[in-house]
């Protein structure tokens, strides 16, 4: 058994704030899992469920393993969500008798389990239904449409094609994708990617929907790049080495780099040229068969330069994060935590 350290609360205290909360649930997750039929830990995580409403958000983030266990190696498939709790405010002051601790978490247990099937399964059954190509955590697809295009579907990535007489249409429902489109002046190329729409005859080009912000960026050709999201709508057109990055709030940033490089993903390797940690790591997240959490804004912040192995997750964000201080925790082994000093 691995050792954990004992979790101390005080239902007076003032609340933990998110990343504490969450580290917190890691911990249980664990303890639990390997002590499932310790009724005494189960009573202690049941008053810790109900000491902060925080405690209950950060439980329900921790669900969210759930959707890798179908990702994981045999050996983890048969990982069950072990003893759980309902998600509530702060308790009455009147302690529950041990009895009473007991019954309510077997109450709450299907409650749990079942709501957080729920908001796992919709998106993900979703995706699945919409998209005509999608891959796993880690694993890059070669697709050939129906006109000769080629699309390099990167890791956790989706898209839908849509062609007719009038046009081709591919949309990025998750995650980045190098296309290499053949040219068609009578049928013109478009990649959907939320808001941000990509225009092409025939080029090759780049485009990514990681966190909150949609990048792309041409090796070869012209293409012209709208967002209807910003108001007046912007457009940009890039030519080889160009590219652009537009974040949630629609705010853009563009610049260069050497043509070659764009969609240097495909071959395992993410550049970074004065980009925040934040989102390297978004670049990183969809090759790591799990959840990365990176629980420190101000690590987030802070600017890398360098090329790193995406390949290798946990090597490439020790890389990133040691010259700042930061550091890694595996704490399951498809759990990681991003930390400052």
């Amino acid at each position: 058994m691995r050792f954990f350290p004992r979790l101390v609360w005080d239902a007076q205290a003032m609340a933990l704030d998110g990343a504490e909360a969450r580290r917190d649930a890691s911990h249980w997750y664990v303890r639990l899992r390997e002590e499932e039929h310790d009724e005494a830990l189960k009573a202690e995580f049941s008053d810790w469920l109900c000491a902060d409403a925080l405690h209950g958000e950060a439980w329900t983030d921790m669900c969210e393993t759930m959707e890798v266990a179908g990702r994981a190696p045999a050996g983890w498939r048969s990982y069950s969500l072990p003893g759980n709790g309902q998600r509530r405010g702060r308790r009455s002051a009147r302690r529950r008798s041990p009895e009473q601790r007991r019954r309510g978490i077997q109450i709450a247990a299907g409650a749990v389990a079942a709501a957080c099937a729920i908001v796992l399964a919709l998106p993900i059954v979703s995706l699945h239904l919409r998209a005509d190509h999608i891959t796993g955590a880690g694993h890059v697809e070669q697709v050939r449409l129906a006109d000769g295009s080629m699309v390099q579907v990167g890791p956790d990535s989706a898209i839908a094609v849509d062609y007719s007489d009038r046009g081709r249409v591919v949309r990025l429902l998750s995650g980045q994708a190098l296309f290499d489109v053949t040219h068609d002046p009578s049928r013109p190329f478009r990649v959907e990617a939320g808001q941000v729409t990509t225009t092409v005859l025939g080029t090759k080009f780049d485009v990514r929907m990681l966190g909150d912000t949609t990048s792309v960026a041409v090796a070869r050709g012209h293409v012209r790049v709208e967002d209807p999201g910003h108001v007046p709508a912007t457009t940009h057109d890039l030519l080889p080495g160009d590219w652009v990055r537009i974040d949630g709030a629609h705010h853009d940033e563009t610049g260069k780099l050497a043509p070659q490089l764009v969609g240097g993903w495909g071959q395992g390797e993410a550049l970074a040229e004065n980009r925040t940690i934040g989102s390297v790591v978004d670049e990183i997240r969809p090759w790591f068969g799990g959840r990365i959490v990176l629980n420190d804004a101000r690590l987030a912040g802070r600017r890398v330069t360098g090329i790193y192995n995406v390949k290798d997750p946990e090597k490439a964000l020790e890389m990133i994060v040691r010259p700042y201080g930061g550091h890694i925790t595996r704490i399951t082994p498809w759990l990681l935590i991003v930390s400052g000093n």
